[in-house]
């Protein structure tokens, strides 16, 4: 065949599967070429490409619009006379290229894309064109249909596709235009879209938004850009969202789960998760498993779900929930919700004005640095509200409650406490400026407060003189307690209800099959109808001066045009905030359309998960969470125009994210003098609100000088006024000083109208004077003045001589000293000694290694980086080392020390003080008092010296003594050695393979996981070994040894000893001195042996009997709940066989004892004791529950050592 050379437009290429279709994407045209459609033509380089020759027109479909009627020829008319001007000659007609008529519009193929299931609209007239003319007058004339969708014609060239639901490939119709000389196709290519990517082992994702699935096996899968829907399925996967908002589920196996940048949902599933949220305002949620849940930047939601979880928020305002199980939450930096949710959980709020709820369950909660708000709930709790104003409440239980430094509020109601001393709320530090907080109806005129007789140094309060004893205020004469010392508590202070996290249950990824793309069927163009040409005019010899007019041509009647169809309305997506525990209405209409501009009317919303919704006037919505409901909520409405058309959006309900107060430094100005606060000083940020939305509202305006908004008309700033970061940002917020030296503050609380946070204080020091000296070593004395004395360069030796001073050492080695005053002192670079002096000071190292003597006074002591030193006297001090191996030393008072990372030397001395080692291998000494300590990760030494102490030992390889007095010690995960000393102690040791000497006192030992060792000295005892091969001794007394799951030794020494078993399928045990040493016995769980107790809960006595003849014909065992055995059987099975068998075996439960031949090879033929949970049925197992060596296998006197009356059930 024959060609020409194709036009060198960019061109756009489509693969259909069967062929491969090229045209222009942009106005030009192929030029033609000799041979049939479908023949093939040699590319440049070889290759063979299909080209597309204009075909035969399409057949018409009924439903389009109507051909054009063919014209009909009238009779001229007789033109009007001619008037006296000299007319202008009419040029002779140009015959035109098509025999006459004008020239004629040209369709040309058009391409366009949609998703899978999206519909599309598009204009096909764009590109056609009329040579010589334009194309306004162009036409849809005919068009085919789709084989693969929905087409609906709009008119004005503008067709709407829908795509059949599974469809994906490349869809195609063709169309003529009004006096068109050739058809033109049009191709739709529908993509897969969101048609999951299947990785089996390593993959990942593309840069838009995928779902991806995992295999069965051990995945791992990156998201990359986009947002991403990954399924981890079966195995131990590691699943990445990375860039974008994505949504993670780990399902089956122990999972690795990183979200990435963007808001991420991550979702654990079954097994031992880990979820890492990295940044953005994530959720995650741990389900099922002991799940390690981490928020990291943003604030976040994280709900631990079933199972022992470990739950950090990270940095940001979080709410972490526990949920089931004894869980460990860190609500880290930021005002951050906590709840501890069922059983015994451990939680800190660290930095923060944070929430904190026990819940049910023993809890043990720590406020951290803030004021806090800390409750208990149910259960014997441990609050302890550390640094900062705190508002303790215990709840139901025998709680204990440490307010920490600050002033604290303890609130008590007339439900606190109970009828005996015992059951009183314990308060350990109450102190100045503390305050006991009534509420429930309890009245300071209902109170009685006295004296302890039993420990002089207590105050004891009572509801009434006879009533419940409330609390008991240890180490505090009741002569100071006053009606000054209480404050009423308004409302209830029962905090809300838990949160129940409704856990996406993820939908079950769809099992991919191999894309089939459907081959579009062409249709065959069909035969378009040809217009009649109107007949042309017949010119006339032009005779001037007088023309003979030609007669007009009769005009062609236009074709009625098509009525489009009726349009639906259009529903937009709807995003409101409210906060995390309120309502809120809105309108869903004002965003949405009609393409009628008929009326819009909301008939309906649809179901909501985690609330309510009614519908009121005018398209307004109001929306009510389910209480204790702090999530997002998402739901769709229905909207309908006045046609009855109707279309549905979602609406997302985000809970309202507060500002977080990033910056928060303070001024210093001198005397009459003006200085601007800048972002410097005080800068916060919201995710939801510009800086102009983010209000700084003034609780207590400033003592020394006033604030005002800078201006035109400057605004001053009073309690109850606000100002915004953007005029923080602007330079327009200013501090006015008064001719009055000293420390001065304002508070504020920050808000965005919707969300507040804490109430804060902006420190300002007014001085009399600022010296400053040079770069090199420069020696100042201060004048007695309040003054700002700034070293700069140089190792310089600065000193203030009285008032409040704010010394400035810059860089180099410099010493620093405050003398008398509250004074600040900042060492900044270098090797710096700092020595506060008299007053309550605060100072801070900077970078070097620094050694910080605070003196006299409650003084806050700050190492920061570098190997510090920080020596504090002898009142209540904060230390803190920060980075490296730093050396704190309280001195007397109740003291606060944090070692911070590194290798830290921590000593608190007399005082009830609080030390937490932190980050690296710490040494730390408690000293005399009622301590609190914190190992923190890392392998620690911790001697808790005298009083009763609560130790933690943290993660890592512990040593801990925790010294006499009925202390508390949970030495956490790792290999830890335990020494409790002489007291009566609750120990825990943690998973790993501990070693615990519980020495003087009646000891509760709760050994953990792991191959543990366990002494319980002097004093009647309680060990649990917990999960592991243990090893549990006894003692001097009355001890109660269980061994727990796994296969344990248990030797109770000398004293009359218990034997306790929760299951019978904890693992059989080797008891080695039954009854050798004293009156010993076993001890049975009422829920792990049931059976033995009436429906009243009362225990049934048990009745025993001793086996000599076997069988059915032999001894009968009818209502026997003990039968010992004289006989010797190769298992236990054996003797469930004959248990079955024997005279009197009836439907229900007994223990026995027998001896066993082969089971146990370094016990042959010992005796055994077990238990069986049906004697009439074999089917069902015995187990064995103990190896008794200590009796001698060949006696013949058995029921003289072991009876009925040994066996209790409790």
């Amino acid at each position: 065949m024959t060609s020409s050379v194709i036009n060198t437009v960019r061109a756009r290429v489509i693969n259909t599967q069967d062929i491969l279709l090229i045209f222009p994407t942009e106005s030009g045209l192929f030029q033609s070429f000799g041979g049939l459609v479908g023949e093939t033509l040699p590319g440049a380089n070889g290759e063979v490409i299909f080209v597309p020759q204009n075909s035969p027109a399409p057949t018409p479909t009924t439903a389009v619009p109507t051909t054009p009627p063919t014209p009909t020829t009238e009779a001229p008319t007789t033109p009007p006379a001619p008037t006296t001007e000299a007319p202008t000659t009419p040029p002779p007609p140009t015959p035109s290229d098509n025999g006459g008529t004008s020239s004629a519009p040209i369709a040309n193929n058009d391409f366009f894309q949609t998703n899978l299931g999206q519909a599309t609209f598009f204009n096909v007239l764009e590109n056609d064109i009329i040579i010589g003319g334009n194309g306004t007058s162009i036409t849809v004339n005919q068009f085919g249909s789709t084989a693969n969708g929905t087409l609906v014609f709009n008119g004005a060239g503008i067709f709407t596709y829908t795509p059949d639901p599974q469809f994906f490939g490349t869809d195609s119709f063709s169309y003529t235009v009004t006096n068109g000389t050739a058809p033109a196709q049009v191709f739709i290519q529908v993509l897969a879209g969101n048609q999951p990517i299947i990785i089996e082992g390593i993959g990942k994702g593309t840069e838009t938004s995928d779902y991806i699935t995992g295999s069965s096996g051990n995945d791992v899968i990156n998201g990359l850009a986009g947002n991403d829907t990954i399924f981890g399925l079966a195995g131990n996967d590691e699943l990445r969202g990375d860039e974008d908002n994505d949504t993670l589920y780990g399902n089956e196996g122990n999972d690795t789960l990183t979200g990435g940048e963007g808001n991420e949902e991550l979702n654990g599933g079954k097994d031992n998760d880990i979820l890492d949220a990295s940044a953005g305002d994530d959720t995650g949620f741990g389900q099922l498993g002991n799940d390690t849940v981490i928020g990291n930047i943003g604030n976040d939601s994280l709900y631990g779900g079933q199972g022992a979880d470990s739950v950090r928020g990270g940095e940001g305002n979080d709410l972490v929930f526990g949920d089931k199980g004894s869980d460990v939450l860190w609500g880290d930096a930021g005002n951050d919700t906590v709840y501890g949710g069922g059983e015994e959980d451990l939680i800190f709020g660290n930095d923060g004005a944070d929430n904190l709820y026990g819940n049910q369950g023993n809890d043990t909660i720590f406020g951290g640095i803030g004021n806090d708000v800390v409750f208990g709930g149910e259960g014997d709790d441990q609050l302890s509200g550390e640094t900062g104003d705190d508002f303790l409440f215990g709840g139901l239980g025998l709680d204990t409650l440490t307010g920490g430094s600050g002033n604290d509020t303890f609130v008590m109601t007339s439900e606190s406490g109970g009828a005996n001393l015992e059951d009183a709320q314990v308060v350990n530090d109450f102190e100045l400026g503390d305050r006991i907080g009534l509420a429930g109806g309890l009245q300071f005129s209902d109170l009685s407060i006295s004296q302890s007789a039993q420990n002089a140094g207590d105050t004891i309060i009572r509801n009434g003189s006879a009533g419940d004893y409330i609390a008991v205020l240890i180490g505090v004469d009741s002569n100071t307690i006053t009606a000054d010392s209480f404050t009423p508590i308004s409302g209830t202070i029962i905090p809300i209800p838990t949160p129940t996290p409704t856990t996406p249950t993820p939908t079950t990824p769809p099992t991919p099959t191999t894309p089939t793309p459907t081959t579009p069927t062409p249709t065959t163009p069909p035969t378009p109808t040809t217009p009649t040409p109107t007949t042309p005019p017949t010119p006339t010899t032009p005779e001037p001066p007088t023309p003979t007019p030609t007669t007009p041509p009769t005009p062609t009647t236009p074709p009625t045009p098509t009525t489009p169809p009726l349009q639906p309305p259009i529903a937009q997506n709807d995003t409101v905030k409210r906060t995390p525990d309120g309502s809120v209405t809105f309108n869903v209409l004002t965003n949405d359309t009609d393409p009628q501009g008929s009326q819009l009317t909301l008939v309906s919303v649809g179901t909501i998960a985690n609330g309510s919704a009614s519908i009121t006037a005018g398209g307004n919505i109001t929306f009510i969470p389910n209480p204790g409901f702090t999530g997002p909520e998402t739901f769709s409405y229905t909207i309908q125009n006045s046609y009855g058309l109707t279309s549905t959006a979602q609406i997302i309900i985000a809970v309202n994210v507060p500002p977080t107060l990033l910056v928060n430094n303070g001024i210093i100005v001198l005397l009459n003098d003006q200085k601007n606060i800048t972002a410097a000083n005080l800068f916060a940020v919201d995710p939801d609100n510009p800086p102009n939305q983010i209000f700084y509202r003034v609780t207590q305006e400033p003592n020394l000088g006033n604030l005002q908004i800078v201006g035109s008309t400057p605004q001053r700033i009073n309690t109850g006024g606000a100002f915004t970061q953007q005029n923080i940002d602007t330079g327009s917020i200013q501090f006015n000083a008064r001719n009055v030296s000293g420390g001065d503050q304002f508070l504020f609380l920050l808000t965005d109208n919707i969300g507040t946070t804490a109430q804060s204080s902006f420190s300002i020091t007014i001085v009399d004077d600022i010296i400053t000296g040079t770069d090199g070593d420069d020696l100042i004395i201060g004048s007695g003045l309040s003054e700002n004395i700034r070293g700069f360069a140089g190792n310089d030796v600065l000193a203030g001589a009285g008032n409040r001073d704010i010394i400035e050492g810059g860089t180099g080695n410099d010493s620093l000293d405050g003398g008398e005053g509250n004074d600040v002192l900042q060492g900044e670079e270098g090797d710096d000694t700092l020595l506060g002096q008299v007053g309550n000071d605060s100072l801070f190292g900077g970078q070097g290694n620094d050694s910080l003597d605070g003196g006299a006074g409650r003084n806050t002591l700050l190492g920061e980086d570098g190997n510090d030193t920080l020596v504090a006297g002898d009142d209540s001090n904060l230390l803190s080392g920060g980075n490296n191996d730093d050396i704190l030393i309280s001195g007397i008072g109740n003291d606060t020390l944090l070692g911070g990372s590194g290798n830290d030397s921590l000593t608190g001395n007399a005082g009830d003080d609080s030390l937490y080692g932190e980050d690296g291998e710490d040494l730390i000494f408690a000293g005399v008092g009622r301590d609190l300590v914190l190992g923190g990760p890392g392998n620690d030494s911790i001697d808790a010296a005298e009083n009763n102490d609560t130790v933690f030992g943290g993660t890592g390889n512990d040593s801990i003594i925790s010294g006499d007095g009925d202390d508390i010690v949970n030495s956490g995960d790792g290999a830890d050695t335990l020494l409790a000393g002489i007291g009566d102690d609750s120990v825990f040791g943690g998973a790993g393979n501990d070693s615990i000497v519980a020495d003087l006192g009646d000891d509760s030992i709760f050994a953990g996981d792991g191959l543990d060792t366990v002494f319980g000295g002097i004093g009647n005892d309680l060990v649990f070994g917990d999960e592991g091969n243990d090893t549990l001794f006894g003692g001097e007394d009355d001890d109660t040894l269980a061994g727990g799951g796994g296969a344990d030794s248990l030797i109770g020494n000398v004293g009359n000893n218990s034997y306790y078993y929760l299951a019978p399928t904890e693992g059989v045990d080797v008891i080695t001195e039954f009854n050798i040493n004293g009156d010993d016995r076993f001890l049975f769980s009422s829920l792990g042996f049931p059976g033995f107790t009436t429906a009243e809960g009362t225990v049934v006595p048990l009745q025993g009997i001793i086996i000599s003849n076997l069988g059915s014909e032999g001894d009968d065992i009818s209502n026997k709940q003990v039968i010992i055995f004289q006989d010797t059987f190769d298992n236990v099975q054996a003797v469930n066989a004959a248990l079955k068998n024997q005279k009197g075996s009836v439907d229900g439960a007994a223990f026995f004892v027998y001896r066993n031949n082969l089971s146990y090879s370094a016990f042959p033929g010992a005796y055994v004791v077990g238990y069986d949970p049906n004697l009439s049925d074999d089917s069902l197992p015995a187990f064995d529950l103990g190896i008794l060596p200590s009796i001698d296998p060949q006696t013949n006197n058995i029921s003289t050592l072991i009876g009925p009356s040994d066996f209790v059930i409790i």
